[in-house]
This record gives C-alpha cells, sequence and structure tokens, in this order.
C-alpha cells in the first residue's frame, strides 16, 4: 500500500496543498492551490484537493505561522520525558509575559549540552489551534500533527547550515540554522505595507546579525514563501550571497517559492521522527475519531474471529474425541502385548516395565553373549588360558562389547608377559596389551594392567 505525507499551507485566503505518495522507494510529488473567503470553502477545496478523502495510513500536517507562538530555549538537567514535562510550565511561567492559561506547549526532543540537555519550547493559544482546525473538513482526525513555523521546515533542511528567508504575505521570519536545529530566529510581522527594498533592509541586517552573534560568516540562503516577489529575489541574488535550490532531487527543477512550504512540510513530514517534532494536537485537539471510522470493520473483523475461535476449539474437540479413542485402544493392544511377556505380575506402569524387562535383557545379552563373545566366555577364556601354576590374582574385571580390562597382581614381571602371551594366543582376544606393570607395595608381587580387544570387534 502506498503511503502519502501531505503538507498543508493555510495562508491568508489561500490554501496550498503538497502530496507526497511513496511507493516502493519512489516519491510522486502533486501540488495544488485554492483560494477561499469561508472556512467553510476551504474545507471544501480540501476535499477536493485531498481526492474526496483520507486514508488511515496518510500522514497530514500543517502549521501555525510564526507570530502566534512564543519560544523559548530551555536547559535541564535531565532528559527523561516525565521530568521535562512535569518542569517546563515552571521554567516557562519564569521566562513568558504571559501566563500558561489556555495554552498549549510543545517542545522539541532534548540535546545534550555540555552537562545539561537543551529543550526548544514553544507555546501557543488553544484559540489559535481552534479557528485553525476550522478549514478542515475532518478536524477529528486530521491533520494529524500541528507544527509552526520555522521549526516545521527544519526536517526538510537540516542536512545543511545556512539561513532560511521564509516570506509569508502577512510575515518574515529569518532563521539560522546549524548543526541540525534553528539556533535562532527573527520575526518581522505585518509585512503587507512594506516595500521590497524595505524588506530587504530587514532581512539582510537580522541574517547579518545572527551570523555574527552566532560567528558564522556568509551562510547559504534559502528563499521561499508567497511573500517573495521578483524584485526581492533579484535583492538578495544581487546581494553575492549563494541561494539555495529548492531540493530539485525530490520536487523537481520547477517548485515555484509559493508552494515551497508546503512541500517542504511534506518532506518534513517523511523524513521526521514524528514523536520528536512539536505537536499541537495535544489535550482537547488531539486527534480522535479512527475508531469510529474503523469500527464497522472492527465488527466484522471480530465476528470473523468469533467464527475462527470457534471452529477452531470445535476442530480441537472432535480431535481430542478422535484421540482418546485411539488412546484407548492403544492401551487395550498395550496390556495384551504385556501379559504375553510377562503373564503374571502387576501392572504399574507398562512402558516402564517394559523399559526394565529390556535393559535387564540387554543386561543378560551382554554377560553371556550372543556370539560367544560375552563376559562369561571371556572369563572362561581367562580360566582357561592361564596356568594354574602361575600365582595369578585378578581384582578388576571390566567388560565391555569392544574389549575387557583386567587388573591384578602376579608372582613376577616375567609371569605378566606370560599371560599376555597366551592370552595373545588365544583366537577370542584379537589384541593383548599390557598397559600398566609395576612392583606392588609389598616390594615381592607384580601389579599390572591389561586390555584385550575382542576379535571380530572395532573399539
Amino acid at each position: 500500500m502506498s503511503k502519502r505525507f501531505i503538507g498543508i499551507d493555510l495562508e491568508g485566503a489561500e490554501v496550498r496543498v503538497a502530496l507526497l505518495q511513496k511507493t516502493a522507494g519512489k516519491i510522486k510529488v502533486d501540488f495544488e492551490r485554492r483560494v477561499y473567503s469561508l472556512p467553510e470553502e476551504s474545507r471544501a477545496a480540501l476535499t477536493e484537493m485531498l481526492a474526496g478523502k483520507t486514508a488511515i495510513t496518510d500522514r497530514l500536517v500543517t502549521a501555525l505561522p510564526a507570530r502566534v507562538g512564543l519560544f523559548r530555549r530551555l536547559r535541564f538537567p535531565f532528559r527523561e520525558k516525565r521530568k521535562i514535562e512535569a518542569a517546563l510550565p515552571l521554567a516557562l511561567s519564569a521566562q513568558l509575559p504571559v501566563s500558561l492559561e489556555e495554552k498549549l506547549v510543545s517542545y522539541l526532543a532534548p540535546r545534550p549540552c555540555d552537562n545539561d540537555y537543551e529543550v526548544d519550547a514553544v507555546v501557543v493559544n488553544k484559540l489559535e489551534v481552534a479557528d485553525l482546525l476550522e478549514h478542515f473538513p475532518d478536524p477529528e482526525q486530521h491533520p494529524g500533527r500541528i507544527d509552526i513555523f520555522p521549526f516545521a521546515l527544519l526536517p526538510a533542511l537540516a542536512e545543511q547550515d545556512g539561513v532560511l528567508i521564509y516570506c509569508r504575505r502577512v510575515e518574515v521570519v529569518v532563521a539560522l540554522i546549524a548543526a541540525g536545529k534553528i539556533e535562532d530566529y527573527r520575526l518581522l510581522p505585518g509585512t503587507t505595507e512594506l516595500r521590497d527594498d524595505e524588506l530587504y533592509d530587514f532581512i539582510s541586517q537580522q541574517v547579518s546579525q545572527l551570523e555574527y552573534a552566532l560567528e558564522q560568516d556568509d551562510l547559504p540562503l534559502w528563499v521561499m514563501g508567497a511573500g517573495v516577489t521578483d524584485q526581492l529575489s533579484q535583492y538578495l541574488e544581487d546581494s553575492g550571497r549563494t541561494i539555495l535550490p529548492l531540493l530539485p532531487e525530490v520536487f523537481g527543477p520547477d517548485l515555484s517559492r509559493e508552494m515551497a512550504p508546503a512541500a517542504f512540510l511534506a518532506l518534513a513530514e517523511l523524513r521526521s521522527n514524528k514523536s520528536g517534532q512539536l505537536n499541537f494536537r495535544q489535550g482537547e485537539f488531539a486527534a480522535r475519531g479512527q475508531l469510529e471510522m474503523m469500527r464497522p470493520k472492527l465488527i466484522v473483523a471480530a465476528l470473523l474471529l468469533i467464527l475462527v475461535l470457534f471452529g477452531g476449539a470445535l476442530t480441537m474437540h472432535l480431535n481430542y474425541l478422535q484421540k482418546s479413542a485411539e488412546e484407548a485402544e492403544l492401551a487395550t493392544q498395550l496390556n495384551r502385548i504385556f501379559r504375553q511377556v510377562l503373564p503374571t505380575g502387576a501392572i504399574v506402569d507398562i512402558p516402564l516395565q517394559m523399559e526394565g524387562l529390556r535393559q535387564q535383557l540387554q543386561a543378560d545379552v551382554q554377560m553371556l553373549g550372543l556370539d560367544g563373545r560375552g563376559a562369561v566366555a571371556v572369563l572362561r577364556e581367562l580360566s582357561d588360558a592361564i596356568s594354574t601354576e602361575l600365582r595369578v590374582e585378578l581384582q578388576e574385571f571390566n567388560y565391555s562389547a569392544d574389549e575387557t580390562r583386567i587388573s591384578g597382581s602376579a608372582e613376577s614381571f616375567d609371569a605378566v608377559n606370560q599371560i599376555a602371551e597366551v592370552l595373545g594366543a588365544r583366537p577370542l582376544f584379537r589384541e593383548v596389551t599390557i598397559t600398566n606393570a609395576r612392583l606392588a607395595t609389598d616390594n615381592v608381587r607384580v601389579d599390572f594392567e591389561m586390555r584385550l580387544a575382542i576379535a571380530g570387534r572395532r573399539s
């Protein structure tokens, strides 16, 4: 399924939409622009531009103008979300000239700074969010996130240091971006009555001040917004500064400065970590309605799940009955076989009793040997081979299928060698090895150990 990232820029009586559709790793870009005079008209225009309705996977983002927000950069000795959210109201109240009642607070993810953490926080009035949502056809669900300029554009611009010149029809924002964050910005509201040369003077002055304060020099410029006229654009180009292209590798070479904010909003939503961006859809304005939209499908899915579970339970019960009958039949057969083997004796645990019987039979077979090479045969061979004239005392006899190990004592080393020679000549033994021979502690007899390899078997 393709996923759409939709940036919506509402300004005055205009609505501009950039739709990025990501399919199989490729991005398709579409732009739309409409003019309206009432919120009802903007809702109709958005419905038309978004092809009727939005899917649950669509990510819509819009942004408030910079003039409605109060920005502060705070520092905390911790970075845990719970602690920051608890400390923010106190820290902001100490720095802002207004009360936080009827206000919404949003903040960016904390950044390490010296031994503390730096947090960018913005405060807006709830009425601004309520007025903005009036322009959307399904305000309970969309937009999923409400940001604020210029922070809303940061994820699309953070890959390169520079100065953002964002000219709306009623305000101008000059923001210095370095090291992936907005270091500082300047705002000039109410610019409709200013001439292009006056706007350029303000922009040039603020750019110089920002660069000087942050020890930067001759940074490139991003220039965008519906308020950028041809004359203002010419002034900026004649300043000698580098004017950065508006990401032609994504949007193509024909992206206008007017449509750029909406396009960069959509791209920022695609590139950003949603949880780490500003979002004023919170509290009473939190996005709702997904459950209501999916309720019929959820009901059908629940019914199907119940049917599947019932069918599975019925199948399991039938299998249980069948297995029980098979188990009873096998138990009867097992009892019959057990009585054929052991006609007498109590039945306690047939498998365990049969296993014990098997082990006993195996031990007997190993002792007697089915091929005349069992433990008894080896003992008989030792008895027959060792002369009674030799004073030999066997102390240990370890038998296995492949070999036999014996240990004992004899009257001399010659006697030990004689025993080995005699046993080595017997057909039952393939090889006879004296593994150890030493004088006993009494200094009279000789202790020895021998290994007798059984003929016809390999160890």
